[in-house]
């Protein structure tokens, strides 16, 4: 193995350990030395590479949301892009449900220990703010364009819909029924679809041809 893939296979490493400790203890309780300990490195190296602890829960964040190396930025990625390029607003949807419940399923487990930092460490706090701004952006961007296709019910304008989305589709909801309902991802995904078509929809698609190929299509 080269040098590079060494030092990059080195820093999944670091960050995979810094992900488990974090939503094992907390951020608080997570100390650099805990992290470099368990991904088999001199706690000198971690701090080398990320600098601050709250810089490593940030790329465990970013990691964990990417779901591999080098992935794009999620309005960029294909299933997005499909998504977006839909004239039917339940498929749109659906895709939205299926991908992105995904990465809230990979990141979720660090909200808690992402929260708590955020309110003790102003550099945290400033990446949270940003995660929320994005994520409020993206779903702002996908109700526009619901809102083109002539989807939205008469009464539900743009704006009032990605406030909708935005509260409906968080990591709170997730967790809570997902972890302390312990509902299985499916039938997750199935709720969340068909509570938002119930929100928003002016007019609905074939259902069937709406989930087709989706892990929830027979949850519905």
């Amino acid at each position: 193995m080269k040098r590079r893939e060494r030092a990059r296979a080195t820093r999944q490493r670091m960050i995979e350990c810094a992900h488990l400790l974090f939503v094992e203890r907390g951020y608080a309780m997570t100390t650099m030395e805990d992290i470099a300990r368990a991904a088999g490195v001199a706690v000198q190296t971690v701090y080398y590479t990320f600098g601050t602890k709250s810089s490593l829960l940030r790329e465990a964040v970013e990691s964990a949301g990417a779901g591999g190396l080098d992935e794009p930025p999620v309005m960029d990625r294909a299933w997005m892009q499909e998504a977006m390029a839909q004239r039917s607003g339940d498929r749109a949807l659906a895709l939205a449900v299926e991908f992105g419940v995904d990465i809230y399923a990979r990141t979720a487990p660090l909200w808690p220990a992402l929260h708590a930092a955020s309110v003790t460490d102003p550099e945290v706090d400033t990446y949270f703010r940003s995660v929320v701004a994005n994520r409020r952006a993206g779903m702002s961007t996908l109700v526009r364009r619901l809102d083109e296709i002539g989807y939205l019910r008469p009464d539900v304008k743009a704006q009032h819909g990605a406030d909708l989305v935005f509260t409906l589709v968080s990591h709170e909801t997730y967790l809570s029924l997902t972890h302390d309902c312990a509902w299985p991802i499916e039938q997750y995904k199935a709720w969340l679809w068909t509570t938002l078509r119930a929100q928003l929809a002016g007019r609905a698609d074939s259902e069937p041809e709406a989930t087709r190929g989706l892990s929830f299509g027979s949850a519905v």
